[in-house]
């Protein structure tokens, strides 16, 4: 048995070879790996290893069927939904059209939708393309259909002009007039995803739209790090993280803020060095000096040294050199999430200071800084100083939602453990003890330089922006865009020569 086992996976892996490269070539060769034979089953991940999976069901059919099958999967990877930022989008465009949305139930919708206009794309190309489409849906056609799937398969009869299965339902009609202007114009994909999934919400599914989203970041395995900003910056944390789900993806409030701050760009002004390095070997004469003899090249080529002729010298040119990472400062973020800041949503005062936070957080640590930070309302957490960009996020997104009672010892603490550390204190001014913790905010203000940006000035208070005033540079700040452009500037300027632009006498 175990003999028999491997002969017949080494047929099925030259079968799958072969008609991979066929549809590959039917196709462009688009850089896709090979798939490889496994089970997916019911809501189970396709992709192993970055690898397509295709089930030992889709071997039984003949090699046409195969092929089929094969340059689907090649056109869903290629032309929809092709990235993960289509997908979600259309996944958002779903979840806002069901009655009972649901992550699972708009993933469905999207692959319906993908197999759709996909194969729809196909049957345009040619007629050879045309009868492979057809093979594949005939087949589907002579199974126990649910009504989901009848109807789909009914609608492309009537939108192709096939000889496929005809079904005499209402809901046929409604999906033809939603794809009368064809599958072309991409811009047209949302609005014909949610009235499809709209449509076919009451219907029971089958297998049409079973397993994961097909995008090409899943495919290489970098879809957890792809950053999807136009999405973020367009969402509610909660709606974003439903667009994620539907796509196979998971995402939290710090993916939210990672995201969008793709879009936010600080430029390091690293300054260029110019030195001598060495070049080529040249002649050593005896009228050169004797310190720029290279003996041990010189007796690597002969085992005499004789001037001018077996003597060697490195010549030196003068140039740009690679800038240096001098000494860069440390990073502490105090962070205001006190009820006043409103809580994590677009627009809010919490939204911009903590996506500014994260920003320069980010910047911070890819010049090679440490990284403290606060969190503060009536409590506050803290987390010392790490390398661990993660470490810090946790700490920025915690919203307490309570008083405002910033803890002076502990930004000391901190700040004493890192002299010449830049401080990021963002708040709305709305300080209830400050007076108490004074002398604390004062001496770790003279431990580095202290910046502090005081949100909301129609509600601060002018006592304690007056006595701000003193610690360092102060920026009132009325619209949330300017916040986080000037977080940027100072993260700019701070690591701008690669050097400390702080001083401490």
């Amino acid at each position: 048995m175990g003999r028999r086992h491997v002969r017949m996976e080494g047929y099925w892996a030259e079968r799958i070879a072969e008609i991979w490269e066929i549809s590959r070539a039917n196709w462009h060769h688009p850089l896709l790996p090979m798939p490889v034979l496994g089970e997916e089953g019911p809501g189970g991940f396709p992709f192993e290893n970055y690898r397509i999976t295709v089930t030992p069901e889709m071997m039984e059919g003949e090699d046409p069927y195969l092929e089929n099958v094969f340059d689907h999967l090649i056109v869903r990877y290629i032309f929809c939904p092709r990235s993960l930022e289509t997908a979600g989008r259309l996944a958002l465009a779903t979840l806002r059209s069901l009655e009972r949305p649901t992550p699972e139930a708009a993933k469905r919708m999207v692959n319906v939708f993908s197999e759709i206009v996909s194969d729809s794309f196909r049957l345009e190309r040619s007629p050879e393309d045309e009868a492979l489409v057809l093979l594949g849906w005939r087949r589907l056609g002579r199974r126990d259909l649910s009504s989901l799937d009848a109807v789909v398969l009914g609608f492309l009869g009537e939108f192709w002009g096939a000889d496929l299965p005809l079904v005499d339902r209402p809901e046929v009609e409604l999906l033809v007039e939603v794809f009368s202007a064809g599958i072309r114009d991409k811009t047209l994909w949302e609005r014909q995803c949610g009235q499809m999934a709209r449509i076919l919400e009451p219907l029971d599914p089958g297998v049409l739209g079973r397993g994961e989203v097909r995008a090409l970041e899943i495919l290489r395995g970098n879809a957890e790090a792809h950053p999807l900003s136009s999405l973020a910056g367009e969402l509610e944390p909660e709606e974003f993280r439903e667009a994620l789900l539907s796509i196979g993806l998971k995402a939290d409030l710090r993916r939210w803020y990672r995201d969008q701050g793709y879009a936010i760009e600080i430029k390091s002004f690293r300054q260029v060095r110019e030195s001598f390095y060495p070049s080529s070997p040249t002649r050593w004469r005896l009228s050169d000096p004797p310190s720029e003899l290279d003996i041990a090249y010189s007796l690597s080529m002969s085992p005499r040294l004789i001037p001018g002729i077996t003597t060697y010298r490195r010549e030196e040119e003068w140039g740009q050199m690679v800038p240096g990472r001098g000494k860069v400062p440390s990073l502490l973020v105090v962070l205001d999430s006190s009820r006043s800041m409103d809580g994590h949503r677009r627009g809010s005062k919490t939204h911009s200071a903590t996506l500014s936070a994260f920003k320069a957080s980010e910047f911070a640590h890819g010049e090679g800084a440490e990284i403290a930070a606060i969190n503060f309302s009536e409590r506050y957490i803290a987390q010392s100083w790490t390398r661990d960009l993660s470490a810090i996020e946790e700490v920025l997104v915690e919203y307490i939602g309570s008083r405002t009672h910033i803890p002076g010892r502990e930004i000391l603490r901190l700040a004493r453990q890192k002299q010449g550390c830049l401080i990021l204190c963002i708040t709305d001014t709305q300080i209830q003890n400050l007076y108490n913790e004074w002398e604390q905010i004062e001496m770790a203000a003279k431990c580095g330089q202290f910046v502090l940006f005081c949100i909301d000035q129609e509600r601060r208070d002018r006592n304690v922006e007056e006595a701000l005033k003193g610690l360092g540079t102060v920026y009132y700040i009325d619209r949330p865009e300017d916040l986080i452009s000037l977080v940027v500037e100072t993260a700019e300027r701070a690591y701008r020569s690669g050097e400390s632009f702080i001083s401490l006498e």
